[in-house]
């Protein structure tokens, strides 16, 4: 895949190109069946397959107040993106100055003169351009002047249920991290680098990595079963997100602790797969009633990662 982070870099313009734009977050299912299409038409018109998304989201340039977490973090888009097998990424960077181009200027100058449009697959709401005054009625017309086909994609749906980014930001608010993971096609997984915590998990007999997080999105309070990618290897675990009442803590974080695993991890970069949400967070009355419910929590993680159904979405550590 080609990944392009600046339009200037284009000295040739393209030909015979399939498109797709949005600013995808997430890439659940719905977005990679819209990819998939425009993989799918590219092979048969023997173009290239071109998706344009933005950097950063609009709305945090645009209206920051109105701007959601975002699912998906940057480095994580672009592998995703790869491994659906898209010919071209063009990021563009997303300034005041672009968004008060006209919705003509953007699809002649970019879509038409410099990224070879010859059709073009959009969502069924789909707007663009200076105060999202183009439509796809008007992206049609525009069609027809500069020489491209427009495909207009239905809103994807699993059992009736439609699939948005917003649904799966409230089902991981929610922690009902397996829902949002048949709506994304994989486990949610957070990403962050480990830092140093007070190293009571450790005093206790279940070490944990403290993880500070790179995506904008924590499930909700309480301990999950997890897998773990770190050093190019997967593990087994429990995280526990939350405040840590027991030890009287107010600060929001992800533990992880890994099973059968004694190594020093600070400052590397883990990733976190949340399978399934054990149970709420709670305070104890001790540390011997919470040492028994970890014990407790562990089992039953352990009984989850023997069900054959738990990769029933891919993990980071698949990727």
């Amino acid at each position: 895949m080609k990944l392009i982070t600046d339009l200037t870099v284009i000295t040739e313009k393209f030909e015979n190109t399939v498109i797709t734009l949005g600013n995808f977050d997430g890439l659940h299912k719905g977005h990679q069946e819209l990819i998939r299409m425009v993989i799918r038409r590219a092979r048969e018109i023997g173009g290239k397959s071109l998706v344009v998304t933005f950097r950063p989201h609009p709305l945090k340039i645009l209206a920051p107040e109105q701007c959601p977490p975002l699912i998906s973090i940057y480095e994580e888009k672009i592998r995703l993106m790869k491994k659906l097998g898209i010919d071209v990424l063009v990021k563009i960077p997303f300034t005041k100055e672009f968004a008060s181009m006209t919705p003509r200027d953007f699809v002649k100058n970019i879509l038409s003169d410099l990224l070879g449009a010859k059709e073009i697959f959009v969502g069924y709401n789909y707007r663009f351009g200076k105060g999202r005054e183009g439509t796809i009625e008007s992206l049609k017309t525009f069609g027809r002047e500069f020489g491209f086909v427009v495909q207009e994609v239905e809103q994807v749906s699993i059992n009736g249920e439609t699939i948005s980014s917003t649904k799966i930001r409230d089902l991981l608010k929610e922690g009902d991290v397996e829902h949002a993971a048949r709506l994304l096609g994989r486990h949610y997984a957070i990403t962050g680098v480990v830092i140093k915590g007070d190293g009571r998990g450790k005093t206790i007999g279940f070490p944990t990595a403290n993880i500070a997080p790179k995506h904008s999105i924590m499930p909700a309070n309480g301990v999950y079963a997890v897998k773990i990618s770190a050093r190019d290897r997967c593990y087994d675990g429990v995280a526990n997100v939350g405040l840590r009442p027991t030890f009287d803590k107010k600060d929001l974080t992800l533990e992880a602790h890994i099973f059968d695993f004694n190594e020093d991890l600070y400052g590397e970069e883990v990733s976190t797969c949340f399978i399934r949400k054990i149970r709420e967070e709670k305070k104890f009355l001790n540390v011997e009633a919470l040492i028994k419910q970890i014990n407790a929590d562990i089992d039953i993680a352990k009984s989850i990662f023997t069900q054959q159904d738990v990769y029933g979405a891919e993990c980071e550590c698949k990727q």
